[in-house]
């Protein structure tokens, strides 16, 4: 969850990849997967007042609102297919402390590349927006590392410029490793709004899941800025073996 500032910074930067993905699987899905998770988000918003009260001219200018909102839960993961391209067409939906019943869930196609397909309008919240970028296959395996251990992915649209810059930090498990993204999304509107993430994720190779993943979050906009946190911790996997 995020301030309106930013929530609508990130329904017009994910609009480019948004679009109508297949229908859910009606049979039994191929993979459970579910993550606690944690958002904070604290914001403050510009607002402009003319200082005019009851026709009395007082005084006018710029003010700030501050605002603080996050929680807690649970996101839940259902791999349903897997396309002819090798994506995977997920169902994903959270839980969240305090509220009587799950939120919404929503079928999306996810590509190794942190490429996400989605509906458009409902979309999916920014949290579960992070969680899924991260979902594809062979996401460490498939990615085109140099020799410096490092890759870069470059989407620019009419809308917006995204860059993504992947470091794999340490790669001595071969189990266990951690990755190291640096994201930049601008909007193309002269400069008035982007948004930067600096995120970790440790991921299990042989599972090819991401086992935790941790996302700082910084965006300006015309009418303010704000800064966010995400923490994802895998709790259950239906592929993971039971303990003897």
């Amino acid at each position: 969850m995020r301030s309106v500032i930013a929530l609508a910074f990130c329904v017009v930067a994910f609009a480019g990849l948004t679009a109508q993905t297949p229908a859910p699987s009606a049979s039994k899905p191929l993979r459970h997967l579910e993550y606690k998770f944690t958002d904070d988000f604290e914001g403050v918003s510009e607002y402009h007042f003319n200082g005019i009260g009851n026709g009395i001219q007082t005084s006018s200018g710029v003010g700030d609102v501050s605002s603080s909102i996050g929680g807690r839960g649970t996101m839940s993961v259902d791999i349903l297919s897997v396309t002819p391209d090798g994506a995977l067409v997920v169902k994903i939906s959270e839980s969240v402390e305090n509220e009587p019943h799950p939120r919404g869930s929503y079928t999306c196609t996810v590509y190794g590349s942190t490429a996400v397909l989605c509906p458009s309008v409902p979309a999916p919240s920014d949290a579960e927006w992070v969680l899924l970028s991260y979902l594809g296959r062979q996401f460490v395996a498939g990615a085109p590392w140099d020799a410096q251990r490092h890759w870069q992915r470059k989407q620019d649209t009419p809308r917006y410029l995204l860059v993504e810059d992947f470091t794999l930090t340490d790669a001595t498990n071969d189990k266990q490793t951690l990755i190291r993204e640096k994201k930049k999304m601008s909007l193309h509107n002269g400069g008035f709004g982007s948004q930067t993430e600096d995120v970790a994720i440790t991921y299990d190779q042989t599972m090819e899941v991401p086992t935790v993943v941790h996302d700082e979050v910084q965006s300006v906009g015309t009418a303010g800025s704000g800064h966010g946190t995400y923490d994802f911790h895998l709790s259950s996997d239906s592929f993971a073996k039971a303990p003897p």
